[in-house]
């Protein structure tokens, strides 16, 4: 990595996925400075971008602190997917009930969460039976924003990234561009901010006339991400 010059796209990769791993196993930048060695301004500016190249030796401190294998950081254009969540695509009985139960659970936590703050801010609620666009529709005058609940398995122990997460977004994607009814507003309520902020850092929303978010439970509510037009 330090022999090597590395073109705009790929320092931005780089610097995502030190920025998304570090969010992922929720450390600080003291925290990870900490278990580095390194001083906290150097770990901001590898994530921000005031030093652009990453010493292999830095690679090697940093892959061992955020428990990845160095080619998280050297191989920039394999995309890293959960081992839990390929499991589960292929899935045993018993992980497929688990992941549904948990799936159910985040749903239904979700919805208590966010129903009585849209009420808040005069919205009508309604929840929708399975295979609408959005799990709930929240109405405010000519408003209609779907909101699709997304439950992705814990992968703390593992490399982050979009893999199948990508995938399933592009679909629900397009179901959006295709839906036949009135919808002003789409957004993914998902359980993993690192994927959120991924997919708000990979995509933009160019061709839809409609806003999209990406939505996160908070202790008093939920946060908001949008994407860019």
């Amino acid at each position: 990595m330090a022999d090597k010059s590395l073109n705009n796209e790929e320092l931005q990769e780089l610097r995502r996925r030190l920025r998304a791993r570090r969010l992922f196993l929720d450390l600080t930048y003291q925290q990870l400075a900490d278990k580095t060695g390194m001083s906290k301004s150097t770990l901001q500016r590898y994530e921000t971008g005031g030093i652009k190249n990453l010493p292999y030796d830095k690679i090697s401190t940093l892959s061992s602190a955020l428990e990845v294998p160095t080619s998280y950081f050297t191989d920039l254009t394999q995309d890293y997917t959960s081992t839990d969540t390929q499991k589960f695509q292929s899935g045993s009985p018993e992980g497929r009930r688990e992941f549904m139960q948990q799936a159910k659970e985040f749903e239904d936590m979700g919805i208590e969460h966010i129903t009585p703050k849209l009420i808040q801010q005069g919205y009508t609620v309604e929840k929708q039976d399975r295979g609408s666009l959005g799990d709930i529709i929240a109405t405010r005058g000519k408003e209609v924003w779907h909101i699709d609940f997304k439950f992705i398995s814990d992968t703390s122990s593992y490399p982050v990234g979009l893999g199948m997460q990508r995938h399933d977004f592009m679909l629900r994607v397009g179901r959006l561009a295709t839906y036949q009814g009135p919808v002003t507003k789409y957004s993914l309520f998902i359980n993993l901010r690192a994927i959120g902020e991924q997919l708000v850092d990979r995509y933009k929303n160019i061709r839809l006339n409609v806003d999209m978010s990406i939505l996160f439970l908070t202790d008093d509510g939920y946060e908001e991400l949008y994407f860019q037009k």
